[in-house]
């Protein structure tokens, strides 16, 4: 994947982590006019809390996760130019299919863009393309987005180099929905192999 300007001075100006919400929050210092922002967000929301996500698929179609009652759900929360955590999000969960086997298959992975700007349908198609696991990208107003982080305690902040050229800081952890469509935990950044398979096959019972 080609780094672009906004990911090149990510890098170049350093990666900023700091522990929240059962993950951890990225955020990209790239010089003195864009401070890392480490306010800490609410408490996660309690396990068994239900979970209603209503956006706009890939395919440009409405997205309801009621439809998908009756099977597990992994979330997470991004954007297709981030350089870090979702790139490595999907190379983990890559890794947790061969290990767990056939059974990770009933699993439904969702992404969530905080970039509505410049994360069109088209743009998640052509991003999750690149990969052989199936993802559904979701996208939406910036209302439905924000209605959707707040459900998982999702901070997010767009750090701006330029009038089109930005980063976008937030909350980094995979949050797990049971088959009931309620809150049944989160997997942070930092988790293990043996920690993140473990939650998975819980969720996958």
């Amino acid at each position: 994947m080609k780094l672009n300007a906004t990911v090149t001075r990510a890098i170049i100006g350093g990666l900023a982590v700091s522990a929240i919400s059962g993950g951890v929050y990225l955020t990209y210092a790239a010089g003195e006019g864009n401070p890392v922002n480490t306010e800490e967000p609410a408490a996660d929301p309690s396990l068994g809390s239900p979970v209603e996500l209503k956006l706009t698929d890939a395919d440009g179609r409405p997205f309801d996760l009621a439809s998908l009652k009756g099977r597990p759900v992994a979330v997470f929360f991004g954007f297709t130019q981030c350089p870090d955590f979702c790139p490595m999000t999907m190379q983990k969960l890559s890794i947790m299919r061969e290990r767990i086997g056939a059974p990770f298959n009933d699993l439904h992975i969702l992404f969530v863009s905080l970039d509505p700007e410049r994360d069109s349908p088209e743009a998640l198609k052509n991003y999750f393309s690149a990969f052989s696991l199936p993802v559904t990208g979701l996208t939406g107003s910036a209302a439905d987005i924000a209605a959707s982080a707040k459900q998982f305690a999702v901070v997010y902040e767009t750090v701006r180099y330029s009038e089109t050229d930005y980063a976008i800081d937030h909350t980094a952890a995979i949050f797990l929905i049971d088959r009931n469509g309620k809150r049944a935990g989160a997997i942070g950044f930092d988790a293990d192999d043996l920690e993140f398979q473990n939650k998975l096959e819980s969720l996958l019972k």
